[in-house]
């Protein structure tokens, strides 16, 4: 009995890490009802938008209205290819979020993976009604066209 007990409190206490590492999804924007226009939030000064690789990829902020705990997200948009005829654009959305800081995104670089993001995120708790702070990271490889979510 005493270990079943033990096992159910370190459980219980893993909930909050567990709800902060949740793995989001990235969906294509093409039939996704988040990357509709207008849900964009863009500020009078450019806020809720950023731009890398010389402005081939763009991260804009969403705010869907509802659900109101968890209307937050971002599409990233990449265009890729060298020439005028190869030039292929692609597009994500992932959602759900409580809050998200598109102006607050931190970026690396590595040549030989790709352009990695972070940005700051919150999730409402239906425990307790706080919010989980935490992080969505993420790789995008031009030369390949591809978005990797970072768990």
């Amino acid at each position: 009995m005493g270990m079943i007990r033990t096992a159910a409190l370190l459980a219980a206490l893993s909930l909050p890490m567990a709800a902060q590492a949740q793995p989001t999804d990235f969906e294509d924007c093409e039939n996704a009802w988040a990357a509709q226009l207008q849900n964009l939030v863009i500020g009078e000064n450019g806020e809720g938008i950023r731009t890398y690789y010389d402005g081939a990829v763009t991260l804009l902020q969403i705010d869907t209205i509802e659900p109101a705990a968890a209307s937050g997200g971002i599409i990233v948009m990449m265009w890729t290819g060298s020439e005028l005829s190869d030039i292929e654009r692609h597009c994500w959305v992932t959602s759900g979020h409580s809050g998200i800081d598109v102006d607050a995104t931190e970026s690396s670089y590595d040549p030989a993976e790709g352009l990695t993001l972070s940005v700051p995120t919150s999730r409402y708790s239906q425990d307790d009604g706080s919010l989980i702070e935490g992080t969505l990271r993420f790789r995008l490889n031009a030369d390949a066209g591809t978005l990797t979510p970072l768990y």
